[in-house]
């Protein structure tokens, strides 16, 4: 009984110190069902909060105006972004004049042009289809900006 009980602390010994003594070793694997738990709990709030729905054009309005300095505006568009509220379409550039810029924004009801001047949004319209906000930046002599 006795050696038992010294060969159990011994393998006790030895399995704690091959554990903590090695900067090199591997890390174990979770065998166990937690990883596949948090999943679950994951998954389960991803269900329960709502997905984002984009903006319609006169909420994107409201957050997006005429005057609005460059930086701002990159700022609220790159959050509505990665909320889900809208999407970049589109990119023009005023025909040699790289300065003057317009983005077309998806909203829920149509499309949103926001114009620039390289220092601030100097317009914002909103239309129904792709092909009005074409016809109106055309009119405009802006063409689309194939760069990217």
């Amino acid at each position: 009984m006795k050696k038992l009980l010294i060969a159990g602390n011994l393998f006790f010994a030895l399995s704690i110190l091959g554990a903590c003594g090695s900067e090199d070793a591997e890390p174990e694997e979770n065998t166990t069902g937690d990883t596949a738990e948090m999943s679950d709990q994951q998954d389960s709030k991803e269900m329960d909060e709502p997905a984002a729905e984009l903006l319609d054009s006169e909420k994107l309005q409201e957050r997006i105006q005429k005057g609005m300095d460059l930086d701002s505006y990159s700022a609220e568009l790159t959050a509505m972004e990665e909320k889900g509220e809208t999407t970049l379409v589109k990119k023009y550039n005023l025909t040699g004049n790289e300065e003057i810029k317009a983005q077309i924004l998806q909203s829920s009801d149509g499309f949103v042009a926001v114009e620039t001047d390289g220092l601030e949004v100097t317009d914002v319209s909103s239309f129904k289809t792709m092909q009005e906000v074409e016809d109106h930046l055309n009119e405009k002599d802006m063409e689309e900006d194939m760069s990217e």
